[in-house]
């Protein structure tokens, strides 16, 4: 039977156990395995910013630097040397570009993630765990399953689990594409060269392509946050509870009760603590409802840290 215990897994749950899940260990990968996507990548978007806050560094495409590089395929309808092909050169160039930091990012970052080891002492830091709760899982990885035996009809990997390399997680920025002007409405006219006309909407596609609707991933999961109605304690762990997440954690708000169900949530460090703390404001909790814990103190603690009447 299911306990009335749901626990969020974010990705200080495997940085815990001793995974290099960090973007900055995404990064010292490619180096060695594509180096040519990691220039494009900190040349699209910069490198310190990038490797931080990844994802959401994603919804800042520099266009104008892909356009520079790829403006001297737009040869002049008058060149004397002009060709057909002279009419796809410059929407080629860009297209190439745009694989890149997509399709080759994905790819990349799947097989990264699947590579992805947990040391011989990961088993010394684990935490105790409830194995008949109920797992959100924001990692790609399968921690929880290898190393606690977690069943995986108790997890929900809300954006996909690395399986294989042909897995399709779901990666990308919060940017909604519908919510912003594209450079195409932005940049075309009936005097606009046909090729850059073509070119704007190429580059449109990329916000698409990297957009990562929260509302349509909650949708499709509308069962399981509906079976959360029950929950009597809620722990968050390793979780940088970043706003484009937000929207998973009012799912569960708009279902349990807030007034009385209590919250265990770790922070790595004080400016973590402070961060989670106006962010529990922010969602109407009561304090008193809230312990915050650094993670690798959790495992110290007793299976039950919110015991019931009964017990």
């Amino acid at each position: 039977m299911t306990s009335e215990r749901l626990y969020i897994i974010g990705n200080g749950f495997d940085l815990h156990h001793g995974l290099k899940s960090r973007y900055w260990d995404f990064r010292a990968y490619l180096v060695n395995k594509d180096e040519n996507l990691v220039e494009k990548l900190e040349e699209y978007f910069g490198d310190d910013a990038l490797w931080s806050d990844f994802e959401e560094t994603l919804s800042y495409l520099d266009t104008e630097q892909i356009v520079d590089e790829c403006s001297n395929y737009l040869v002049s309808y008058s060149a004397e040397d002009w060709s057909d092909a002279y009419n796809h050169d410059y929407q080629y160039e860009l297209q190439k570009r745009i694989a890149i930091i997509t399709e080759d990012l994905k790819n990349r970052f799947t097989e990264w993630v699947l590579q992805l080891t947990l040391p011989v002492d990961a088993a010394n830091k684990k935490i105790p765990l409830n194995p008949d709760s109920r797992f959100l899982n924001f990692n790609y990885t399968d921690t929880l399953q290898k190393l606690y035996n977690i069943a995986e009809q108790n997890i929900n990997y809300i954006h996909n689990k690395a399986v294989d390399k042909n897995s399709t997680l779901i990666l990308g920025h919060s940017r909604d594409p519908k919510a912003n002007k594209s450079l195409e409405k932005l940049y075309n006219d009936e005097d606009t060269d046909p090729r850059v006309a073509e070119g704007n909407q190429i580059l449109d596609s990329y916000f698409e392509k990297t957009y990562k609707s929260t509302g349509k991933i909650i949708s499709e999961s509308s069962q399981y946050f509906d079976q959360l109605t029950n929950m009597k304690e809620v722990y968050v762990l390793g979780h940088s509870l970043s706003s484009v997440d937000f929207p998973y954690f009012h799912e569960i708000l708009k279902r349990i009760d807030k007034a009385t169900v209590k919250w265990k949530i770790s922070f790595y460090n004080k400016k973590e603590l402070i961060h989670h703390s106006e962010v529990f404001k922010q969602f109407g909790i009561d304090t008193t409802l809230i312990e915050f814990d650094r993670l690798n103190n959790i495992d110290t603690q007793q299976m039950s840290l919110f015991p019931s009447d009964d017990q």
